[in-house]
């Protein structure tokens, strides 16, 4: 079964962000074969984003995803450990 988005968890909305690695040099070959970084955001349900009750963190990885679900679920659980105080310096205790 497909999980629809934004996902629910312990209060929060989770938003996961899922956009092409951009690379800096012309070697010819198509941009989507640099995979793919992410982010989440995290925020009160019925949140605007931008506003206080709304944070987004990037996570950051030498190396891409390859794959487009794979980033996807990978946001979804980064943004799940941040609300479970797992990540460091990465909080949300005050939305």
């Amino acid at each position: 079964m497909a999980e629809l988005y934004p996902a629910i968890y312990k209060d929060f909305e989770v938003h996961p962000l899922v956009f092409s690695r951009e690379f800096d040099k012309f070697d010819g070959h198509k941009r989507h074969a640099e995979g793919y970084d992410v982010a989440v955001r995290v925020c009160r349900p019925g949140a605007i984003s931008g506003s206080k009750a709304s944070r987004v963190f990037r996570l950051v990885r030498p190396a891409t995803f390859s794959d487009f679900g794979i980033a996807k679920r990978s946001a979804s659980q980064y943004g799940a450990d941040i609300i479970d105080g797992k990540v460091e310096g990465a909080s949300v205790a005050d939305l």
